[in-house]
């Protein structure tokens, strides 16, 4: 396989779909909708100008004294109502208060009791079920006093009947959960093949018509590019799905902070904690790859029909075909398949085949009559009928897209691109720094989302008789630290590798003693900055409030708990986040220069630990050790240093108050070592030139303008926006 050749389709497939304006106009009304939907009553709330304190009156008029006492029991338990009584109903269309209800009540002889509400509008409906709750309680009431019948006695007669249903022939765990999840993973799956089909063909039909498909088969097999079409589709599906996603968890993000902002509610870490059992996480993670695999499979029947169209409109109705065997395996599934009968020997064998097993394969286990031999047949066959159709529609695929007999030649508009080639450049530039940027944090934020959902379940489950609360928990940050700044890494380095992006190399090695004394200055730094913001700046700003408190581990605490700690304060962040901050983000934004390189990754640095007392100290860090970075090249100084300053903290915790004493002393020693070689560098001619090299940086408006289009990549504005609000939340619950 041409697989450069591949990839640069794949790629121009990509960068055409995530830049075209009406992507990014669907995204931004898909996360305006999701934010208001989700939050609308929070919202509604704090645009409301009137007193939060109104309170909604009801008057009575029950001269037969039926139900006022019940009734003004029943409301009272609410906040927000008064409750009177009236004689008379005196009130009119002009003289009715406004938030006024007038309950009614006289006796009924079939009914025994017939109510009347007037209100001057319509009445919100929360406020309407308390009224409605009131009188049906006491109309309940007035019933059991009637046939001597207890309010206990008369709550199990109006209940639900309660039936134990047991099939001795089937074993269906969670099958209600399951069956809403076939469901709406149906539906879901029905969508998504709906937008994959319909944006395949329109692809494949305007490039045949435009014959730039000829072009590039002469370059690529038939095979391969069919391959890059599908990939490329199926990818810009689920990264749709993946910002979906995000928009929904920047939605609950924005939802605690207004919970948090308008009450006195406290968040925990143990909202991230699954409710699913073992047996529904295994469900949807296989309703999932079977509908994957199954949408690819559809995938290449779809490409291969719309090839051998000669107009955008009939390819378009090809899809309609695909979409209609979709349906009956659907129709066929939740028909023949019966949770009340045993499946016979032939539904079984069928169930296996491909474009049914995702259909009749999570239908059956619903019911709990999936063999395993069923699901790892089913996805066998599943699996290897990828690449058989693949090699058997490329050949009509071919010819399809090869077939001009019925198309008329186009020609295009040339367009002077000399004239917008400069800005052009520039703000491709730039959005490719949004667009590198943006992701690696949209992949560090979903990677910790995704995994802590997970982790908390199966970590809280398996070990939860083994390893303390806490214990689970640092492990918990262990990992996730790991994993989400690991990938992170592991995407910006590999585009730095492939643009051949690094920090150049000094032309003069740095000598060991010379190490040696940056580490040393770097130490005395870093803690006389922290000495210096803790004392003067942060109290006065109110961002004296300890981090440390969350971790709850002391020198009481088992020695796992320790050697946890100190691997989430200090081993994981040194490794990981100056593998990320420093190496990766350094090598990546040096191409627009040193200095850019310096502050812009020691401002992401501040800004990812989203709380100002962390990102303030991190930000004159991150310039600390990026500039270590620049000078030497070697992460591994800069590693050590961000060991060794959170180290202490870690030890503070854990270590007696001797040995603390100790450690101190040795610190000490070490700060005024520190302090020395940077008094020497600075009265150092050669030394002071360097530093203050790296404090000098021109700036002017004109070269800051064409930052501005990092915003145009909807991927940093995404993260940008997921950032902002995490660092609010984390803010309020730090205060």
């Amino acid at each position: 396989m041409n697989n450069r050749k591949v990839k640069e389709i794949i790629k121009f497939s990509f960068y055409k779909d995530l830049q075209n304006k009406w992507f990014i106009i669907f995204n931004v009304i898909t996360l305006v909708s999701i934010l208001i939907l989700m939050n609308f009553t929070k919202i509604s709330s704090l645009l409301h100008f009137g007193n939060e304190d109104d309170i909604f009156e009801i008057v009575v008029l029950d001269n037969s004294n039926l139900i006022y006492g019940n009734v003004s029991s029943k409301l009272l338990e609410n906040e927000g109502f008064s409750v009177s009584r009236i004689t008379e109903n005196t009130y009119t269309a002009d003289n009715i208060p406004d938030d006024f209800v007038i309950i009614e009540a006289t006796p009924d002889e079939e009914e025994m009791i017939q109510f009347s509400v007037i209100s001057k509008e319509g009445i919100q409906g929360s406020k309407y079920e308390k009224l409605l709750e009131a009188m049906s309680y006491a109309r309940n009431m007035m019933f059991a006093d009637r046939y001597g019948i207890s309010e206990e006695e008369l709550a199990v007669f109006q209940s639900d009947l309660k039936i134990d249903r047991v099939m001795l022939s089937v074993d269906a765990e969670d099958s209600n959960s399951k069956e809403y999840v076939k469901l709406l993973s149906s539906a879901l799956t029905y969508l998504i093949a709906t937008l994959i089909f319909s944006k395949l063909s329109n692809e494949i039909a305007q490039e045949k018509q435009s014959k730039s498909s000829e072009y590039i088969l002469t370059t690529v097999s038939a095979k391969e590019y069919l391959f890059a079409k599908i990939f490329s589709n199926v990818a810009i599906v689920v990264i749709q799905g993946i910002l979906l996603m995000m928009y929904y968890y920047i939605a609950m993000l924005l939802s605690s902070v207004f919970t948090i902002a308008t009450t006195d509610i406290s968040l925990s870490a143990s909202v991230l904690s699954s409710a699913l059992s073992m047996d529904m996480v295994i469900y949807i993670l296989t309703v999932i790859l079977y509908n994957i695999l199954n949408i690819i499979l559809l995938c290449i029947i779809q490409a291969t029909l719309a090839a051998k169209t000669a107009s955008t409109s009939e390819a378009g109705n090809t899809m309609s075909l695909v979409l209609f065997i979709m349906v009956i395996a659907y129709v066929v599934s939740s028909t023949v398949i019966d949770p009340y009968t045993k499946v016979n020997s032939l539904l079984a064998i069928a169930s296996c085949l491909p474009l049914l097993s995702a259909f009749f394969i999570p239908a059956l286990m619903v019911i709990g009559q999936c063999s395993i031999w069923q699901i790892a047949l089913s996805l066998i066959l599943l699996i290897v009928s990828i690449p058989f159709a693949f090699h058997f529609c490329a050949k009509f695929f071919k010819n399809g897209i090869l077939d001009y007999t019925r198309l008329k030649k186009k020609r295009s508009a040339s367009e002077d691109k000399e004239k917008k080639l400069e800005k052009y450049l520039v703000k491709r530039k730039m959005k490719e720094l949004g667009f590198v940027v943006g992701l690696s944090i949209l992949i560090y934020v979903g990677v910790q989302t995704i995994f802590s959902l997970i982790g908390s379940f199966t970590l809280g489950t398996l070990f939860e008789n083994i390893y303390t609360e806490t214990e689970i928990s640092l492990i918990m940050q262990v990992l996730l630290q790991a994993l989400s700044l690991g990938l992170a890494s592991i995407f910006v380095l590999a585009y730095c590798n492939k643009h051949s992006l690094t920090v150049s190399r000094r032309t003069m090695t740095v000598s060991k003693s010379e190490k040696v004394k940056i580490v040393l200055i770097a130490l005395f730094l870093v803690f006389a900055l922290q000495i210096v913001l803790s004392i003067l700046l942060y109290p006065s700003l109110g961002l004296d409030y300890d981090i440390t408190d969350m971790f709850e581990v002391t020198s009481e605490s088992s020695l796992l708990s320790k050697l946890m700690l100190v691997f989430t304060l200090a081993v994981t962040p040194a490794l990981f986040e100056e593998l990320f901050f420093r190496k990766a983000m350094i090598n990546f934004t040096s191409q627009y220069g040193r200095k850019f390189a310096l502050v812009f990754s020691a401002l992401l640095f501040g800004i990812i630990h989203m709380n100002l007392s962390q990102g303030l100290f991190a930000f004159i860090m991150g310039l600390i050790l990026g500039g270590i970075y620049l000078y030497t090249g070697d992460i591994k100084l800069t590693m050590l240093i961000h060991f060794l300053n959170n180290g202490f903290a870690a030890l503070a915790m854990i270590l007696p108050e001797i040995w603390m004493v100790i450690v101190s002393i040795i610190l000490f020693a070490v700060l005024i070592a520190g302090f020395v070689f940077f008094i020497q560098a600075f009265v150092e001619k050669t030394s002071r030139a360097k530093i203050l090299s790296l404090c000098k940086t021109k700036v002017s408006l004109k070269s800051l303008e064409r930052y501005k289009y990092v915003f145009a990549d909807y991927t940093f504005d995404i993260s940008a926006i997921l950032v902002v609000l995490m660092s609010i939340l984390t803010e309020h619950l730090l205060r």
